[in-house]
């Protein structure tokens, strides 16, 4: 009879310390992505971590070339992927969603995780990316042309909402401390060359954005490398980072990121591997030499890096964008080259190989994987067109 209660009184004392011990286990291998401002440099499981990636938009690929694309790119040693997400590719129509197909956002993000990227999105809801009405859905507009878009304007802010709230709860299982690849989520974009300078509106962002992710969210903003863009494009709560390309002063860059987050790692978001086409101009033809050595000097730095864009794809349909300079209207084509690491078709090129060979100075384990060889093409032949 005595043997029952001590028998019980043993069993639970090994079910509460094993209790005890898969907790302690659970709390130090739980998964994480800060920012260590003592040392300024991002922690990924409380270690050092250079974020050394490439963009590509799932939006400008065919969702059957995404694997293929992502292969590739990952033979260059990158780490990590970004990609914008469009507002006019998911509710083209108002109140009318679409996450699937072309523009199953999740899908593209999982497939990236499986070749072995970790990933950097960038929402908006304002993305740019030299798309029609820079992402914006047209519909915006349609009823209320004087809608103050990119602003505190509540007849804006409750589309943004509304879209918000479809999107981003789809995202939150993707986050790295969720066992996802998602490190971190872009506000707004670029909000410093805008002329609203509207802190109410890029505070409402960020806010909504913790809502939907949580608390620790880890949330950045990306301007130009001068202090005209990073007074208006910083946000309270969300970490600065600048852009540039290789044409410019990269110790004086990154002075211009510290001089408005004095702490943290340098980043440079959007280092720009070419530059965009406009209608009647002759392709962007970039320098693949001095965008590998501008990458050396940044990593050098101990900085990250996020190449814009690593392989640009096409803009189907009429979703190219224009822009309107001093009075100028410059349309942008279909192709979306950018002159980038990997051409429109998705082959590697020059550059590729002058970006991969820097990269493996810096991440020189595990070796890189042999890179892909390009694709067969098909040949056409002459043909004519007729004025109608």
């Amino acid at each position: 009879m005595d043997e029952k209660p001590s028998s019980w009184a043993c069993l639970l004392t090994l079910l509460a310390t094993a209790q005890v011990l898969l907790l302690t286990y659970g709390q130090q291998h739980k998964r994480s992505f800060t920012i260590d401002y003592e040392n300024n440099c991002f922690l990924k499981d409380g270690e050092p971590f250079q974020i050394i990636s490439g963009s590509m938009h799932y939006f400008r690929t065919l969702p059957e070339q995404w694997e293929d694309r992502l292969t590739t790119m990952k033979t260059a040693g990158l780490n990590t992927l970004q990609t914008y997400i469009e507002w006019s590719s998911h509710e083209p129509e108002n109140g009318q969603y679409d996450f699937e197909g072309q523009e199953d956002i999740v899908k593209f993000i999982k497939i990236a995780e499986r070749l072995g990227f970790l990933v950097i999105l960038r929402p908006g809801p304002f993305i740019d990316a030299e798309r029609d009405m820079g992402g914006f859905p047209y519909w915006l507009l349609s009823e209320d042309n004087t809608v103050r878009l990119r602003s505190s304007d509540q007849r804006y802010l409750k589309y943004v909402d509304r879209y918000f709230s479809k999107l981003l709860p789809l995202l939150k299982p993707l986050l790295y401390s969720n066992g996802g690849p998602v490190l971190m989520l872009q506000v707004e974009n670029e909000y410093g060359s805008y002329h609203e300078c509207d802190f109410v509106y890029t505070a409402h962002l960020k806010d909504l954005m913790r809502r939907h992710l949580g608390p620790d969210v880890l949330l950045y903003t990306t301007d130009g490398n001068g202090d005209r863009y990073l007074k208006c494009g910083k946000n309270d709560g969300a970490y600065t980072t600048v852009d540039f390309g290789p044409g410019s002063d990269v110790v004086a860059s990154f002075a211009a990121q510290r001089r408005h987050q004095d702490r943290g790692p340098l980043m440079n978001s959007e280092f720009y591997s070419g530059w965009l086409d406009n209608w009647g101009d002759k392709h962007w033809e970039g320098n693949a030499s001095a965008v590998a050595e501008t990458l050396r000097e940044m990593l050098t730095m101990n900085a990250s890096v996020n190449i814009y864009v690593f392989h640009g794809g096409s803009s189907f349909g009429c979703t190219a964008g224009a822009n309107l300079d001093k009075g100028v209207y410059s349309p942008n084509p279909t192709s979306y080259d950018y002159d980038a690491p990997m051409n429109e078709a998705g082959d590697p090129t020059e550059m590729f190989e002058a970006l991969r060979q820097v990269i493996s100075e810096f991440v020189p384990e595990p070796p890189l994987e042999p890179v892909p060889s390009p694709k067969a093409k098909m040949a056409l032949g002459p043909f004519t067109m007729r004025r109608v």
